[in-house]
């Protein structure tokens, strides 16, 4: 078996499984699951436990940081307003290249996804935060169980191969140069925050929060490539959640939607490990479809119009993201930089 066999299969099981398990049982924001499922199956190897808990720690943290700007000073915008800039650009900002990519995503998860939930009830936040905090739980067995279950060493010879080859070289950038991005960030995703917490758009907490952490890509900020990326990542997503939406409006059992899953986790999965350039693509697609699939099954009275809704959420979180991205970089970037990245012609 070759390794890109292995680590499909490993993913779309592992995806399946905890589709079927979280769906079948049904505990609160048990959606949650096969989402943060494939941040960590979708990793070369398991991060060993100890990391686990750190990242559940580090989730942790976030959250009862969100508790507490819902409790003490959501209702006091300039203090609130300062904290979160402050909170963003702590989280943005990365002093090493051994700091994880989830670290950001799941600090943005608590301290924004809390408060403005809060809107609707303290206690309601208070039982978002626990119900967060125990998917990541069952996200990290999923994640271990199929690790181990389909290792990496049932294709001993491919890894061998891949490991012999050349290290890739990875350029870190200056000091100036991460703060300048974490800035970047930082004023993208408080705008965001400002804009949704002012108005209580509570009803829209998705976008907000896909705003958030596609804001946290500093090194990726106003390219091209990251604006062609995440708008593909985000159609491949709803074409294919639409799909399987429409067939399992013509049967809606639990058994079709989870052969479904694993219909559409082998399709994805076999161009995430595949040599195209649009494998990144791929990846992010994959996330929106199990998002948007799992907050529109996630209630027998989810409706057609708000399952498109969700659509058009991730949608402008998209187009906020790259424009804020854009207008943000273009007005700090030196004027030598900027006249620098732009193509001829």
């Amino acid at each position: 078996m070759s390794l890109q066999t292995l680590c499909t299969l490993r993913l779309a099981l592992g995806i399946t499984a905890a589709v079927a398990v979280s769906y079948g049982i049904g505990w609160p924001l048990a959606y949650l699951v096969p989402i943060l499922t494939v941040l960590f199956l979708a990793l070369p190897v398991w991060i060993t436990w100890p990391a686990a808990v750190k990242i559940m720690m580090l989730l942790a943290l976030g959250l009862l940081i969100g508790v507490l700007i819902s409790e003490f000073v959501l209702h006091f915008p300039l203090l609130c307003v300062p904290l979160y800039v402050l909170l963003f650009f702590m989280i943005y900002y990365t002093p090493g290249p051994d700091t994880s990519p989830l670290v950001p995503l799941f600090m943005t998860m608590g301290i924004t996804m809390i408060p403005i939930i809060s809107f609707s009830g303290t206690m309601v936040a208070h039982l978002v935060a626990t119900a967060l905090l125990f998917d990541m739980a069952v996200a990290l067995f999923f994640a271990w169980l199929f690790h181990s279950l389909l290792p990496d060493s049932l294709a001993a010879k491919t890894v061998a191969a891949a490991r012999s080859s050349a290290p890739v070289r990875v350029v870190e950038a200056t000091e100036k140069e991460k703060i300048r991005l974490a800035l970047v960030s930082t004023i993208v995703a408080s705008t965001a925050v400002i804009i949704f917490f002012a108005l209580n758009l509570s009803q829209y907490a998705l976008a907000m929060l896909f705003i958030c952490i596609m804001a946290g890509t500093p090194d990726q900020n106003a390219s091209i490539k990251f604006i062609k990326g995440s708008a593909l990542a985000t159609v491949i997503g709803g074409v294919a959640v639409i799909a399987a939406y429409n067939l399992l409006v013509v049967s809606p059992t639990y058994l079709f939607m989870v052969f479904l899953v694993l219909l559409f986790s082998l399709l994805f999965s076999e161009r995430i490990y595949s040599d195209s350039p649009l494998a990144p693509a791929f990846q992010s697609g994959f996330t929106t479809f199990l998002v948007l699939l799992g907050s529109s099954t996630g209630g027998a009275d989810a409706a057609s119009s708000d399952f498109y809704v969700r659509i058009c959420q991730i949608l402008f979180a998209g187009l906020f993201t790259v424009l804020g991205l854009v207008v943000v970089e273009h007005l700090l970037r030196p004027r030598a930089k900027r006249s620098s990245t732009i193509p001829a012609g």
